[in-house]
């Protein structure tokens, strides 16, 4: 079967938490995966998730094979299922996996080595490359080429407000970061960037092992696609909602990009306290009139005394543009700007 008769070991270096849900066309391939790498010491919680397809039977398979799969039930969705296996984890250290996603060999040693190379380290990701049976589409290659360009804490932590930074089942976490936290929560959006939001925010540092590590399975039925809680407005709310913990309520704001982007950020913003005192912009069509109650300036007018910046032009490449003028005047990310979409 390609599963190690091995003994349970009592002290496990890393707990690998995978949930899954009727994965039987691709639960084998990820548990061989696992089974296979480099890294012995691990154990390996398989979450059923409530299937009624061949998936239990896969991973109890698995499990009978090696003793370092033990097989779970948690129904209530995939928050409630993450936190079982966290619950029922041994290790200091727990790695998420997905049911359609397959682990390089080396991947649990190479991020363990990386952790213990770094302790002040609360989370190591890894590259990603995204395949697919009908091809990879352009928005999933795009998103793949801008995570795989964050490795340091300083890029991770400076895109936080952009777009989830870390794939998820490329991580591995501490354990007591996790429950420092409270765990994964239910909040009607994206569970992991939620997580990840948290964890940054309260100042705890993340990295990634700056080698392909994770093949990353798209496909049509991918939860990205087809969970309400991924929705681009759920992203947008998540960002919003956790906010006032990277600036307090009451600063005020100048927005470089008045199009949709900075708007959505100004009406959302200023209902939770924050006055905007205007949009910067290069488009002439827009400079001199007001937008979403704020004038719209020149790029000349952006005063650093007269509030904090947030880089908001949405469209491709507008966003990294403005990060390098401002920074080329002087100013840094987290100190006197943050760029969000």
């Amino acid at each position: 079967m390609g599963f190690t008769d091995l003994r349970l070991d009592p002290a496990p270096a890393i707990s690998v938490v995978l949930p899954f849900r009727d994965a039987g066309a691709t639960l084998n391939d990820a548990l061989r995966s696992i089974a296979g790498q480099t890294l012995h010491r691990f154990e390996c919680l398989l979450i059923d998730n409530g299937s009624v397809d061949s998936s239990t039977a896969v991973a109890r398979d698995a499990a009978s094979h090696d003793a370092r799969f033990r097989l779970l039930r948690a129904g209530g969705g995939l928050v409630r299922a993450l936190n079982a296996g966290i619950a029922q984890a041994r290790a200091p250290w727990i790695a998420r996996m997905d049911a359609d996603d397959l682990a390089h060999p080396a991947r649990l040693e190479r991020q363990l080595a990386a952790l213990h190379a770094d302790p002040s380290l609360a989370v190591i990701g890894c590259l990603v490359e995204a395949f697919s049976a009908t091809g990879v589409g352009e928005g999933l290659r795009r998103y793949v080429t801008w995570l795989n360009g964050l490795c340091t804490p300083a890029a991770i932590r400076a895109a936080l407000f952009i777009e989830s930074p870390i794939a998820h089942p490329s991580a591995v976490i501490r354990r007591s970061a996790l429950t420092a936290v409270g765990g994964y929560r239910d909040t009607a959006g994206p569970e992991d960037y939620d997580l990840w939001l948290r964890l940054l925010l309260r100042d705890y540092r993340a990295a990634k092992v700056p080698d392909v590590l994770l093949a990353w399975r798209d496909s049509p039925q991918r939860l990205s696609r087809t969970d309400a809680r991924c929705h681009r407005r759920r992203f947008f709310e998540t960002k919003v909602a956790h906010f006032p913990t990277a600036l307090p309520p009451g600063t005020p704001l100048q927005i470089c990009g008045a199009g949709a982007t900075g708007r959505a950020w100004a009406r959302a913003l200023r209902a939770r306290g924050y006055p905007v005192r205007r949009f910067i912009d290069v488009a002439v069509h827009r400079i001199g009139r007001s937008v979403a109650g704020a004038p719209v300036d020149a790029p000349s007018a952006l005063c650093r005394a007269d509030g904090f910046v947030l880089a908001a032009a949405g469209t491709r490449g507008a966003r990294e543009a403005i990060e390098e003028w401002l920074q080329a005047r002087g100013l840094r990310p987290w100190d006197d700007y943050l760029a969000v979409a």
